[in-house]
């Protein structure tokens, strides 16, 4: 159940990273209005998440055999280049910062809405999309996993945007990422080996390798050189 939950907090991060510091904003100059409305969206982008999370895990469990494994294969490969392109390429979230976007603040109450409506409906379905490829144990631990992980990640984006700690979300988040780069190199291998293991035997671990090396070779160089670059290092 360690998958489960490392994902959601990476994900809720990304999740409670837009939501947590506007609300904290809205809560100290009494934009009460504003906070409801991002509540309000927050939970119908959760709603509509889980609704359409459970009709893809009930559709999922009526896949047997060959469908089942082409599926579940499919889904594997898709889900790898999804955290080739958003991790490694894209490096999406790269720089974090707990004090709310000027933009965002200067919405009004229907556009804040949207945006948490659309973002907890974006993360969340990732995050079933994840949780559907990577987890094979109990649906109740699973679900409580994730659950534990979102308030998790909820937690620290909190203590770091009411300024209570100087906890380093972006050093977590980028543990968190070489963690999802390793399983989506699983999932390339996993993938591969369900759609052509039996022609090729060991192509579960050429999968692994060809995926994971060259991902962990950019985004070690990239950090390393803005490191250096950072004067940090004197």
């Amino acid at each position: 159940m360690l998958a489960p939950f490392i994902i959601c907090i990476r994900e809720g991060i990304e999740i409670f990273l837009v939501i947590i510091p506007l609300v904290v904003y809205f809560n100290k100059n009494k934009l009460y209005k504003m906070t409801k409305s991002a509540l309000l969206g927050g939970a119908l982008g959760t709603f509509i998440a889980a609704i359409t999370g459970s009709i893809i895990f009930s559709q999922v469990a009526l896949l047997n055999g060959p469908t089942g494994e082409l599926f579940d294969g499919l889904l594997g490969l898709v889900l790898a280049v999804l955290i080739l392109y958003s991790i490694v390429l894209l490096r999406k979230n790269k720089s974090f910062n707990t004090t709310p976007n000027e933009q965002f603040v200067s919405l009004s109450q229907k556009g804040v809405f949207i945006l948490a409506a659309i973002t907890f409906f974006r993360e969340l379905l990732e995050v079933t999309l994840f949780i559907l490829t990577s987890s094979t144990g109990s649906p109740l631990l699973v679900a409580g996993s994730s659950v534990l992980g979102l308030a998790v990640a909820a937690l620290i984006v909190y203590i770091v945007s009411r300024g209570i700690s100087n906890f380093n979300i972006g050093l977590v988040f980028y543990m968190l990422n070489l963690f999802l780069v390793g399983l989506g190199a699983y999932y390339l291998g996993d993938g591969l080996d369900v759609l052509f293991g039996s022609y090729v035997p060991d192509v579960f671990k050429l999968g692994v390798l060809v995926y994971a090396i060259p991902s962990y070779f950019i985004l070690i160089k990239y950090d390393l050189k803005r490191y250096i670059n950072s004067n940090k290092i004197k």
